[in-house]
């Protein structure tokens, strides 16, 4: 007799189990059933969303083996039930047989069980990371699973996930030994199995999930996700709403995606281009959406004042919250060590259950700062709310998280598990969007009537190829390299990180603001952790693409006699677009040498040693570049007064200093009524700015009103007619 093949003979066997199956439905159908879970703390202790995922960790079905075997292969059928095959003792041959299985007409979908009754393997699956030891649910808080770039899981270890997060990620490659996921931006390769037998993640097939995580867009236009914490039984979520919905999604669809910018509307066609590393099928698959808030470098400004951030505390914290009248000291952090208000507000109303928190009664701290999973009490303890922002913003944020130099950056933003703070900050992979949800109700509330103040307020550019990041000196600040290059203690940012562009340089390079502003030669930003937010980068255009459209700057000027001068000033990166510019306003000294060191690229600092200027003040180093430039003084006693609104012979004398227009023939100013008023020591720079046509009077009188305050409006009038 003729031997069969191989191939022939395996087939024969599976269609001979099939058709076992089909016989015998009864005695191959498996009993299911749930395993207690020990109550090992207090559930009340706990995240909301974290005591969502444990106690859906019950719903996790056991089978009852069939037989003794290490392995059983199984078909999952679409009507919840599982169907007996055939035992295995190696697990690689029960993969091939179930892989086998799958080309098999008319079945459900082929599993692999282990001798614990727990699949660990379907041809079609979702991945839940939860970690099981000697067979039994571990339910502790503190279990975090390493995520890998190689599947030799051999790299550094780049980022790590909570399991009491997350419910179901896309599984791309399975093994049997590592499994490919991706989870919130982040696609790498997990271990499947321990040397101590320990799972850190199990599989559901497709067809035995209900309620996968999701985007919609709701009833106001906002895109919100809904991340489960059951995906076989009870639909559970929390939702998490993140800004405007992007134009391609319509309300009353469930849109799929576990990177938060290509979008499914078929679950099965996301796994297809995850597994071929592409996004064809995605809806948006040429133009990949970016949420603004959390693609925002931390280097930038909120539109709104301590005032404001103290409204929104008192709106949306309850009267006990520790968070209440701290509004000066999170502008202070973002003036003076350069972290955006707004996100350490998202972040801190996340952390802190918006003041409440054990950790924020009990230590001050308000953040988590060191708050490892499970082991709280590890937590740094702050003497005052006010220490913990000072603090946080300027040793975890300004030196750490928004820092090329430390092995904590991965781009400023806030992010997500590739890219931004989010990668090291924390273990629950939508930390960054929880923050996100608060920031976009605190943009909400205080934008009131007038729309979001803070939302596209910046032109955001993302990095596409490696680069040089340079400062106006030519002198390297950092440098862009591919991603999954950049090492621990080196001074490097990675291809996909984001920046703002402040202005076009040239026909080639942006004006961008960096995230670092010393070279690399410099061990630190600037001796602690402080930020100069006058200091520039520059990058050249074909390495960065732009990412979103900046909102249309401030609307009340439009009809004003100023209007071309002021729009002048701000493509010029001279004044900071804000949804109000309010050109009738006076301007303050202060404000007036920003601007005037600004327009005229005076950047060399000094010293000064005024009474009122201090080194927290924003304008600390403006007076100090100002005052080594020669062109203004104090008024006296060693006051600088910079809150004072500035006359118009105070900076008729500052332009005229700057320019060199000195004229003591005072032909210009005799002709008016009131020439006689200019004090002696301003008048020879009134004549030579009047002569040179960068500043008038006023025809209706025929004065030139030199003690009047001058007006903002007038201010980038004069500065803007010097450069011409």
């Amino acid at each position: 007799m003729k031997k069969l093949n191989i191939t022939i003979l395996s087939s024969i066997l599976l269609t001979t189990s099939l058709l076992t199956i089909k016989s015998n439905a009864q005695d191959n159908t498996y009993q299911t059933y749930k395993k207690p879970i020990p109550k090992t703390y207090n559930l009340q202790e706990l995240p909301k969303e974290v005591q969502e995922d444990i106690q859906s960790i019950q719903n996790i079905k056991y089978l009852k083996l069939k037989t003794s075997s290490d392995y059983e292969i199984a078909i999952s059928n679409d009507d919840g039930t599982y169907s007996y095959v055939q035992s295995e003792d190696n697990l690689n041959s029960a993969i091939d047989i179930a892989n086998n299985l799958k080309n098999t007409k008319n079945q459900g979908i082929p599993v692999v069980i282990n001798k614990e009754g727990i699949i660990i393997y379907a041809t079609e699956g979702i991945g839940r990371i939860v970690k099981i030891i000697d067979g039994n649910v571990d339910t502790t808080n503190n279990y975090t699973t390493s995520v890998y770039k190689t599947s030799g899981l051999n790299s550094p270890e780049h980022t790590y996930i909570n399991h009491g997060y997350i419910d179901d990620v896309p599984i791309i490659e399975d093994n049997g030994q590592v499994v490919k996921i991706e989870v919130s931006g982040y696609t790498g390769y997990i271990k499947k199995q321990e040397d101590d037998g320990s799972l850190n993640i199990i599989t559901v097939p497709m067809n035995q999930v209900n309620n996968l995580s999701h985007y919609t867009v709701n009833t106001n236009n906002e895109l919100v996700h809904a991340i489960s914490s059951d995906i076989t039984s009870t639909p559970k979520y929390s939702y998490q709403t993140l800004g405007p919905a992007p134009s391609f999604m319509n309300q009353n669809t469930k849109y799929y995606s576990y990177d938060g910018n290509y979008f499914y509307t078929d679950i099965n066609q996301l796994i297809l281009d995850a597994k071929l590393d592409n996004h064809n099928n995605a809806i948006n698959s040429n133009n990949p959406y970016y949420n603004y808030y959390q693609y925002l470098p931390g280097r930038s400004k909120t539109s709104y004042t301590a005032d404001d951030i103290n409204r929104y505390f008192e709106q949306y914290t309850p009267s006990d919250s520790l968070l209440r009248n701290t509004g000066s000291y999170f502008i202070k952090a973002q003036n003076e060590y350069g972290t955006n208000a707004a996100l350490l507000v998202g972040i801190a109303m996340n952390e802190s259950d918006r003041g409440t928190s054990n950790l924020a009664k009990t230590k001050f701290n308000v953040f988590g700062a060191n708050a490892k999973d499970g082991y709280v009490e590890g937590a740094d303890k702050f003497s005052s709310i006010e220490e913990c922002i000072i603090r946080v913003s300027n040793y975890s944020f300004s030196n750490g998280y928004f820092n090329p130099k430390s092995w904590k950056y991965n781009s400023s933003s806030l992010g997500n598990k590739n890219l931004g703070a989010n990668v090291r900050y924390a273990s629950d992979p939508f930390w960054s969007e929880k923050a996100i949800n608060r920031i976009y109700q605190f943009d909400k509330f205080l934008g009131g009537d007038t729309g979001l103040k803070d939302y596209n307020r910046y032109l955001l550019g993302m990095y596409t190829n490696a680069t040089s990041l340079k400062n106006t000196s030519n002198k390297e600040l950092y440098s862009i390299l591919p991603q999954n290059t950049r090492t621990k203690n080196t001074c490097k940012g990675q291809v996909g990180d984001t920046t703002i562009i402040l202005n076009e340089k040239d026909s080639n390079n942006y004006n961008i603001r960096p995230d670092r502003i010393v070279p690399i030669t410099e061990t630190n930003i600037n001796g602690d952790g402080t930020y100069l937010w006058d200091r520039e980068g520059i990058v050249n255009k074909t390495n960065i693409k732009i990412i979103n459209e900046k909102s249309n700057p401030n609307t009340d000027f439009t009809n004003h006699w100023a209007k071309s001068y002021i729009i002048d000033g701000m493509n010029k990166g001279w004044v900071d677009t804000t949804n109000a510019f309010n050109p009738e306003n006076f301007i303050t000294r202060a404000e007036f040498i920003k601007i005037v060191n600004r327009a005229f690229n005076i950047t060399q600092i000094g010293q000064e040693n005024f009474s009122d200027v201090n080194p927290g003040d924003w304008f600390y180093n403006e007076v100090r570049i100002a005052t080594n430039a020669g062109y203004i003084n104090g008024r006296g006693d060693g006051i600088f007064a910079p809150y004072d609104p500035i006359t118009r012979q105070e900076a008729a004398k500052i332009i005229g200093y700057i320019t060199n227009k000195i004229e003591y023939n005072f032909t210009y100013l005799s002709a008016f009524n009131d020439g006689n008023l200019v004090l002696d020591w301003a008048k020879p720079y009134v004549e030579g700015v009047l002569k040179a046509g960068y500043m008038n009077g006023y025809a209706e009188d025929n004065t030139f009103k030199p003690t009047s305050n001058i007006k903002r409006a007038e201010a980038v009038t004069i500065l803007s007619r010097t450069k011409k």
